[in-house]
């Protein structure tokens, strides 16, 4: 008896797609814990890259992204000392000095932008408003950091509803709001930055470190050396956030001008630009997890990935539903019968049941004729009365076959007789 398969309760199409969405569902799960992304929404509202409202700065990493830039919103530490321009949103409540260390520790490293913080805000809360939309409370008076050993002011210039004008790099405009101003303190920025873009009274909102004078206006790619010997990358600060914030961009020149401030800050260089997230608190520390999905680690992750859905795949296409086993010999007669003609087959003695079979279909014919089998005068004539074939001869043509075929053909004959009776 062939074995017949299992009815389950899927098919094997649906065990497959089951297997298939919790291996995919695990892989997303660990990607995204690697990745710091069940820490909560970064959308909060504050000023940083991850941020969609006005003081937020995600327009800037997609504006840089459709014009070819590659972008890096970094959660990480450690990405703070990696080359490229990097772009600090620091809090107002920043400590000063910690700044001042990263800041020092890139100089031999890659460029630094520095956003200025500006705007108090909280999260918007009336109805229909969108997440990371925020209300500005107003700017503070002055905010500090301390470069290259010299401490720069940033000081509030309250507007009263006049039109805050800039201009710089060939082209100018208005500023998005009419509340107040950021720039940079005339009395700290003297002979230590060259401006880039001004307000209507040549005060800077954004500026270059002119590193003692060695920075010329037009001339921002020149790298001074310094006394070790190391060549050190520009600073740039940007006192004015709105002109790079998602605010300032709703403006077509003030993005045109966000992106040439970039270009400039790069100072060529090809790496990412890498906008730093941890300085607001969105840090994620870097585990085994981040790391399998990082180069060179991340071949090692495809590859292990791979071979698992390569294994997978075989198991299913060779195995399938589980199979009842049969036993290795089925009951019944007909099949013992099967089984010992197959013996006697294989042995190749057929000739050997020449003479058990005469004597059972001897047997057997007379039983149906109700004739003693030892009486062959009785049965042969009972046959002639039936008008049957003769018994004898169909015998003593199974007694003188000596090949494989002429005895089946003898032994078929008697068997045929015994069938008309």
């Amino acid at each position: 008896m062939a074995g017949t398969a299992n009815s389950g309760a899927f098919s094997k199409r649906g065990t497959f797609v089951l297997v298939l969405f919790a291996i995919l569902a695990f892989v997303t799960f660990l990607y995204l814990v690697g990745q710091g992304g069940l820490a909560g929404n970064t959308n909060d509202g504050r000023a940083h890259a991850a941020s969609t409202g006005l003081n937020g700065f995600a327009g800037l990493t997609r504006l840089l992204e459709a014009d070819g830039y590659p972008v890096i919103r970094s959660r990480d530490t450690a990405a703070l000392d990696d080359p490229g321009l990097l772009v600090l949103t620091p809090p107002a409540e920043m400590d000063p000095e910690e700044l001042t260390e990263i800041v020092d520790r890139r100089r031999t490293i890659g460029p630094t932008m520095i956003v200025a913080p500006k705007w108090l805000a909280l999260p918007a809360s009336q109805r229909g408003a969108k997440p990371g939309w925020v209300h500005l409370l107003g700017a503070p008076e002055e905010w500090s950091a301390t470069i290259d050993g010299k401490e720069l002011t940033f000081t509030r210039t309250t507007l009263d509803g006049r039109t805050a004008r800039w201009a710089g790099l060939g082209a100018k405009g208005t500023l998005p709001s009419d509340q107040a101003i950021l720039t940079v303190s005339s009395d700290t920025a003297k002979d230590f930055v060259a401006p880039l873009v001004v307000d209507g009274k040549d005060r800077p909102l954004v500026a270059y470190l002119a590193d003692d004078g060695s920075y010329l206006d037009g001339d921002l790619y020149l790298d001074p050396v310094r006394t070790d010997g190391q060549a050190v990358f520009g600073v740039m600060l940007v006192a004015e956030p709105d002109l790079l914030n998602n605010w300032g961009l709703a403006d077509e020149t003030r993005a045109m001008l966000a992106l040439d401030l970039v270009r400039i800050a790069r100072q060529g260089t090809e790496d990412p630009v890498r906008f730093d997230l941890t300085l607001n608190g969105l840090g994620a520390a870097r585990n085994l997890l981040t790391l399998a999905f990082e180069p060179p680690f991340l071949a090692a992750t495809l590859t292990l990935l791979i071979a698992l859905a390569i294994a997978l795949w075989r198991g299913f296409a060779r195995f399938g539903p589980a199979l009842r086993p049969a036993p290795a010999i089925a009951p019944g007669k007909s099949q013992l019968i099967a089984n010992g003609a197959q013996v006697i087959a294989r042995s190749r003695r057929l000739r050997l049941l020449r003479d058990p079979y005469e004597a059972l279909m001897r047997a057997r014919i007379a039983r149906k004729l109700g004739l003693k089998d030892s009486d062959s005068d009785a049965i042969e004539a009972a046959l002639a009365a039936r008008d049957a074939p003769s018994l004898l001869h169909r015998l003593q043509t199974l007694r003188a076959a000596r090949q494989r075929g002429d005895l089946l053909r003898a032994a078929r004959s008697l068997r045929d007789l015994e069938r008309t009776l």
